[in-house]
């Protein structure tokens, strides 16, 4: 448990095609994105449903893109300790056209 303490979940939502007609199910390609605040990185954890993830990361007080990659279906980290202190958008589009968002703070 002591392993998780550092990570805080983040609230992703779906934020693109996924929801128009009310679904109450999370889609199987939608991964579990956590912030870990001691090491400064995105943490996306997916089952391989999906082949990949595209990622962007928006800063909220320029609103430009600060960081893009791609992450493989099973998940990966993504270092954010180079961005600088500030409120951050995660954008997370998959193959199947479903795109998810959440909001963390770097500090």
């Amino acid at each position: 448990m002591a392993l998780w303490a550092d990570r805080r979940p983040i609230v992703i939502q779906n934020g693109g095609a996924v929801g128009d007609h009310g679904e109450f199910f999370d889609p199987a390609d939608k991964p579990e994105v956590y912030y870990d605040d001691d090491n400064q990185e995105i943490i996306l954890v997916a089952d391989g449903f999906a082949s990949s993830y595209d990622v962007d990361i928006v800063s909220l007080s320029t609103l430009q893109v600060v960081l893009f990659t791609a992450v493989n279906g099973y998940g990966d980290t993504i270092d954010v300790s180079t961005l600088p202190d500030d409120d951050y958008k995660i954008v997370i589009s998959t193959p199947y056209n479903n795109i998810y968002e959440g909001y963390f703070t770097n500090y």
